[in-house]
């Protein structure tokens, strides 16, 4: 009788204690896991949002040399800015208020199944000699993502 009464008073509660450091483990595992996920979720969002935008300043630069083509555009036809002195000047397309709803520098080009949060804008420059660069400028579903595409072609 004595034997089996010493053997319960060893036990140490080793099992516990492994059984509890597996348990944080496959927690700690868990955790990295759902944040890798959510990661990639955020990132796959981002990236279809880009996408949106940049098929719409797609559709919009070649709505406007499709209207170029056919002698159709109404828009203004700006001349591009050249750099003075060692001073370089800021492009048409790079001045944020040409892109805006009430600007005469930018046209607005609707374009409907894209998912965009804002109709698409184009802007021409002549170049000279029936040469035109047109500038596509799109947002995406959020305000914060903005694509510019630009196109050159000539009217012969």
């Amino acid at each position: 009788m004595k034997n089996r009464s010493r053997r319960r008073t060893d036990q140490t509660g080793a099992t516990l204690i492994v059984l509890l450091v597996m348990l944080v483990i496959v927690t700690l595992l868990t955790l990295s896991s759902l944040r890798s996920t959510t990661m990639e979720e955020r990132m796959a969002g981002n990236f279809r949002d880009r996408d949106k935008a940049f098929q719409a300043a797609e559709a919009a630069v070649q709505t406007c040399l499709a209207q170029l083509q056919a002698s159709s555009f109404t828009g203004t036809k700006l001349t591009p800015v050249l750099a003075v002195g060692a001073t370089p000047a800021a492009a048409n397309w790079d001045v944020a208020a040409n892109w805006t709803s009430g600007s005469a520098n930018s046209t607005a080009v609707t374009i409907t199944g894209v998912g965009v949060s804002a109709d698409p804008r184009c802007m021409v420059e002549d170049l000279g000699s029936e040469s035109f660069r047109v500038t596509g400028r799109a947002v995406g579903a959020s305000a914060e993502t903005v694509v510019i595409l630009q196109a050159t072609s000539s009217i012969e």
